[in-house]
């Protein structure tokens, strides 16, 4: 197992030793749990600090991280979004459309918005005057949207941004700039 400590003066370190005084988390060797604890940010959320960039790089070279293992890894977070999304649809949670979504934050609803990576202009304005918290699904078309909802086609879907879905959505989407993201 890998150690990541945070000190006592909240500096995060990789204790290679096992030795290192303070707050600790374990990551396995492997290099596609390597891939997915950065990806989906576990060790800041475990440590509640800021991982280095030169921690994720030798933990990336203890394991033995490719670039296919990244490639790997992107999919199987996009793997656990459509499956998040299609567990919302069948809950009754997800609001799908831009009439419906546009009508809730006009209702004062607080959402958290998805967007497809061929979205519209128009919508993208539309949301930004509402100030809404939208997210867009770079590697998630239209039509793939559509059909994971059993729809033709979607280019937008909320949440409640209290919804346990939504927390776990936010939990896969790494943050802005990211893959998943823009």
């Amino acid at each position: 197992m890998l150690r990541v400590v945070r000190t006592p003066e909240g500096e995060a370190l990789l204790d290679e030793a096992g030795r290192q005084s303070g707050r600790g988390a374990y990551v396995c060797p492997e290099p596609l749990c390597v891939t997915l604890c950065l990806k989906k940010r576990l060790l800041e959320k475990s440590l509640k600090c800021e991982i280095p960039e030169q921690v994720k790089d030798r933990l990336k070279e203890l394991a033995h991280v490719s670039e296919s293992d990244l490639a790997a890894a992107d999919g199987a977070l996009m793997d656990d979004v459509k499956s998040t999304l299609s567990l919302a649809r069948r809950a009754g949670e997800l609001v799908i459309g831009q009439d419906r979504v546009l009508d809730a934050l006009s209702a004062g609803q607080l959402l958290l918005v998805l967007l497809t990576h061929d979205h519209s202009e128009t919508l993208a304005r539309s949301l930004a005057s509402r100030e809404a918290d939208t997210r867009v699904l770079t590697e998630v078309s239209r039509l793939e949207l559509g059909h994971l909802l059993g729809l033709r086609q979607a280019q937008i879907v909320a949440l409640p941004a209290k919804s346990g879905f939504a927390k776990k959505l936010m939990e896969l989407l790494p943050e802005e700039g990211g893959n998943a993201v823009e």
